[in-house]
């Protein structure tokens, strides 16, 4: 009979996958049956939440003749063993490849009767591998608001994934959080969006697994008829897992990998298989170019050329700078930009023309009525009004917006008087100095002076004589 080979995968991290894989797998082995766990997570939780680390079984793969990373604990519980391929150190694709053809070769086959496989969040960086291993998954599922968002792409995902491989959804595992009861609102909803896909059994929050975990212990083990140990047990029988009975009298340990790998080699004496990868190209020699240095003791015997004389640069020692005056020159216009200042007289073309103001009653440039146009529309609509039968709470409206109006139209009728026109702004020049003559500054006396010999310059010739008495 075949080996019953599951996955256990989640959407994303901390919602019970790691618990559900190593609860599912402890209750086939109690069932009677031989399980390896297969830690796929490369931050190894099964390891840790078990106190794998100083387990009196464990013992590294490369120990027991497989060549390949990864440690193997023989008998956590009877009947189960747990596989860490990332515990070691690091585990590349290549590695895990061939660990999983080992795990598919018969003499597994004949030493186990189960494979439960626990897988990074939405699968890892290389989905096919652990999709392909395995027939058929469990997707684990928190029962939470907007769960479900990301089952599509998952899913999706899954079937790229299987690449014409036998794997089959088995269904939805849902897992509440502390204070949803069973049978609570989320869980409700769940499965009216997810039908049939969702699984009867559903792991209720139980404390009785945090303290399990915290002692390294097995819920199903330790406390099997737990509110969430019991759901592990049936869901187990279910899943049909333990159908392959194995007996139990010895721990097989890594004998069946150690037989699986004497006949197919794995990790450096291994085939090429898995995806081609390209190859590293191949070197050409290349011929060296002869060395033409001369063989000569020293450099002195060389016939090199003279060294170029550098250029005498000017000394700048004796260089005086006089500082910066800060003082600015009197601005001196000369006689061509006077001119240019002048005042320029404008044409009567040339003057700007005033705005005129528009008449009252007359229509605007905005395109606004006349007010005797507005006032006549009003007098209708109001003489409409009669003849149109309104409720009571209109009257009180009608007459607020005919009043509205009314203000208004005055505004805009008294807004509309004319505006003196602005006066035209004329542009002054600087006045064009004029030429003065330079006047001698006198005293009093030569003043006197030249006032005197100006009179006798505009008297008649001749010598003054006083007139005569009578």
């Amino acid at each position: 009979m075949p080996v019953r080979k599951l996955l256990v995968a989640s959407q994303k991290s901390g919602i019970g996958k790691t618990t559900t894989s190593i609860n599912l797998a402890a209750a086939a082995a109690l069932a009677g049956t031989r399980v390896l766990l297969l830690d796929a997570d490369p931050l190894s939780n099964v390891s840790t939440a078990l106190h794998l680390g100083s387990h009196p079984f464990r013992r590294p793969l490369r120990q027991s003749g497989v060549d390949l990373p990864g440690v193997l604990v023989c008998d956590v519980l009877p009947g189960l063993d747990v596989l860490s391929p990332y515990e070691a150190g690091a585990c590349s694709d290549a590695d895990l490849d061939d660990l999983l053809r080992l795990l598919n070769a018969p003499q597994f086959q004949a030493s186990y009767g189960c494979l439960v496989v626990d897988a990074p969040p939405f699968l890892g960086a290389n989905p096919g591998q652990l999709v392909g291993a395995c027939d058929g998954y469990v997707i684990v599922m928190r029962a939470e608001p907007l769960a479900h968002r990301t089952l599509p792409a998952f899913l999706e995902l899954v079937q790229r994934s299987r690449r014409d491989r036998p794997a089959s959804l088995h269904g939805i595992l849902l897992t509440l959080p502390e204070g949803e009861p069973p049978g609570g609102r989320w869980e409700r909803e769940l499965r009216g969006r997810l039908g049939a896909r969702v699984f009867q059994e559903a792991i209720p929050y139980d404390e009785e697994a945090g303290l399990a975990v915290e002692k390294g212990l097995i819920l199903t083990q330790t406390a099997p008829e737990s509110p969430a140990g019991a759901p592990y047990h049936r869901l187990a029988a279910a899943l049909h897992l333990a159908d392959n009975p194995v007996p139990l009298k010895k721990a097989v340990g890594a004998a069946a990998l150690a037989a699986a790998a004497a006949l197919q080699p794995v990790g450096a004496g291994a085939p090429a298989h898995g995806p081609v990868r390209p190859a590293s190209p191949v070197r050409t020699p290349v011929e060296e170019a002869p060395d033409e240095t001369p063989d000569v003791e020293s450099l002195d015997e060389l016939d090199l050329p003279p060294r170029p004389s550098k250029p005498s640069m000017p000394s700048f020692a004796n260089l005086r700078v006089a500082p910066p005056s800060l003082t600015l020159p009197a601005f001196n216009p000369p006689p061509a930009a006077r001119a240019k200042l002048q005042p320029v007289p404008t044409g009567p073309e040339e003057e700007p023309s005033a705005p005129t103001a528009p008449k009252p009653g007359a229509a605007a440039p905005g395109g606004t009525l006349p007010w005797f146009v507005a006032v006549g529309l009003a007098v209708v609509v109001g003489v409409g009004l009669r003849f149109v039968h309104l409720p009571d709470f209109m009257l009180p409206v009608a007459v607020g917006l005919a009043v509205a109006a009314a203000v208004v139209l005055a505004l805009r009728v008294l807004a509309a008087t004319p505006e003196a026109p602005p006066k035209p702004l004329t542009v002054l020049a600087a006045p064009s100095p004029r030429k003065t003559k330079n006047v001698e500054k006198s005293d009093g006396r030569r003043d006197a002076s030249a006032r005197l010999a100006s009179l006798t310059r505009n008297s008649p010739s001749g010598s003054y004589r006083r007139p005569r008495r009578k």
